[in-house]
């Protein structure tokens, strides 16, 4: 970060707070809001999360509320998710561990043999799944962790979860929260039907169920500042996951921005999944915008941290711009690093921050900014990030600290474990005859230059550290299958078949 904006930013917010109204209720305990979108790319809006990559953002989408985030708050460049899918990503962002930690490393339909006729064996099954820590709707000795829901709660905090859970278990109710929708999933979500055609209705009144989520969140908020208490609130979103949806007029908007008019080389309904799923952002940044009025006419805005991110990495089409390889399911760049932003009480505004973070830290960071840290069990895998949202230096290694992620399953993406220390990462893939993938992100983010083999020794050693970790947590390793035939398709690291198409009625 460079010094010299985070000073001036300072003073600038240090005179805001002296400006702004006393919040209504007791300032020793921030309240957090947490906007968590699904499915969306690393550059999803149109807040760079590079500011010298033009790539790191779509310059048509227009989300003038999440560009107020950043110009309020922190944008990170190298925010990453727990895991490339839906699932696994919020049970790390819930329990502050590592997917590997808490075994519920799968999206669900896996089983004990495969579909696939290459030999391949799924190595989890759901009913074993279904066994997982988290996922019992009551304490069974040390078997279950503790949620960000639980940890608050036990500090005083009042706490709700509306949208999508998809951790099963009894939903967010048995782990910790006082409001929420139940025990949804993408299941939840079921797209309107047209009644002429009978076909999906890509229009919607409450598209994606945006504008509800935001009534109920808004009404939870106004309740936690009339009975004094602190609260946290997790905004869960169905957009932007399959199933696009959009309001009419933003749709007829969006479809007259000369972007969509000389889009080239996409198919008719290419173009309009893309502009359905620019109407769905605007709508999106709508409702967040709904959120942040809200919070300033409380006059809690001063005291309330926000964080928008998404639960894991996408692909989408960008104007030609591929910064990132791969999508979701895969440990590629492009399925794990995710748009985050953070505004809120000594966050310096309109800066970026260059240092890894990882969604299994936000469980002690926001037990460290409630005062909530000896709430925390001993096996959380998180570090909290706090001196980062407060623009403090950082030791070398807190910036070098390892990330890991695993997956020992197949679906979409063959088993593989990654390790990330600073700018160099290692992806172990299990069955391929090149194994090992290493990359300096720092000179080739698009991990386009494999350097394994010219760095034999690095790889060495991140391997070892990545098994070391897999291997202390518990973690399950895939079994050897000698049957693997490395040419499959579910080999082609640019195999984005199950991310889908928006699935726009044809």
């Amino acid at each position: 970060m460079k010094t010299s904006r985070l000073i001036l930013a300072c003073v600038a917010l240090a005179a805001i707070f002296i400006c702004s109204p006393c919040p209504l209720h007791a300032a020793d305990q921030p309240n957090i809001v947490l906007i968590l979108i699904d499915d969306m790319p690393w550059y999803g809006t149109d807040v760079r999360m590079d500011p010298s990559l033009p790539g790191s953002a779509m310059a048509f989408r227009n989300m003038p509320n999440v560009q107020k985030l950043a110009a309020q708050g922190m944008t990170f460049q190298h925010a990453y998710s727990g895991a490339g899918m839906c699932a696994p990503s919020r049970c790390c962002l819930q329990t502050g561990m590592t997917a590997a930690h808490h075994l519920y490393s799968g999206n669900g339909g896996f089983g004990p043999t495969t579909a696939n006729d290459n030999g391949h064996v799924k190595y989890m099954d759901r009913k074993a799944d279904l066994k997982l820590p988290l996922l019992c709707p009551e304490p069974q000795g040390n078997i279950r962790f503790p949620s960000i829901g639980d940890v608050l709660k036990a500090e005083g905090y009042t706490t709700a979860h509306f949208g999508k859970w998809h951790l099963y278990g009894g939903g967010p109710a048995k782990h910790g929260y006082d409001f929420s929708d139940g025990e949804t999933d993408n299941k939840t979500f079921r797209p309107a039907t047209d009644p002429k055609t009978g076909k999906n209705a890509i229009t919607s009144a409450d598209p994606k169920f945006i504008f509800s989520i935001t009534d109920r969140s808004i009404h939870f908020m106004e309740s936690a500042v009339q009975a004094h208490k602190p609260f946290y609130l997790q905004l869960s979103h169905y957009a932007t996951h399959a199933f696009y949806q959009c309001r009419p007029e933003m749709l007829a908007k969006v479809q007259k921005d000369p972007v969509f008019q000389k889009a080239k080389n996409l198919s008719s309904k290419e173009l309009l999944t893309a502009q359905v799923c620019a109407a769905m952002c605007e709508d999106l940044d709508t409702a967040i915008g709904q959120v942040l009025k809200k919070l300033d006419a409380l006059g809690i805005a001063n005291n309330t941290y926000v964080i928008f991110v998404s639960d894991n990495g996408y692909e989408a089409w960008n104007e030609g711009y591929d910064p990132l390889r791969g999508g979701k399911w895969w440990e590629w760049e492009g399925g794990i690093c995710v748009p985050m932003i953070v505004r809120g009480p000594s966050v310096p505004a309109g800066t970026h921050c260059d240092v890894n973070v990882v969604n299994y830290d936000f469980l002690p960071t926001f037990a460290d900014l409630a005062g909530a840290t000896s709430h925390l069990s001993k096996a959380v895998d998180g570090t909290s990030f706090k001196s980062l949202l407060f623009g403090q230096p950082v030791l070398a290694s807190y910036v070098n600290r390892p990330l890991f992620f695993h997956y020992p399953h197949y679906r979409v993406s063959p088993p593989v474990s990654t390790i990330i220390i600073g700018q160099w990462k290692l992806l172990h893939y299990y069955e391929w005859p090149d194994k090992q993938f290493l990359y300096n992100l720092a000179t080739d983010l698009g991990e386009k230059h494999n350097l394994a083999t010219q760095q034999p020794e690095r790889a060495a050693a991140m391997w070892t550290q990545l098994q070391n970790q897999i291997k202390s947590v518990g973690g399950y390793f895939p079994k050897p299958n000698p049957k693997a035939d490395p040419h499959a398709k579910i080999y082609n690291p640019d195999n984005l078949s199950d991310q889908g198409d928006g699935n726009i009625a044809d």
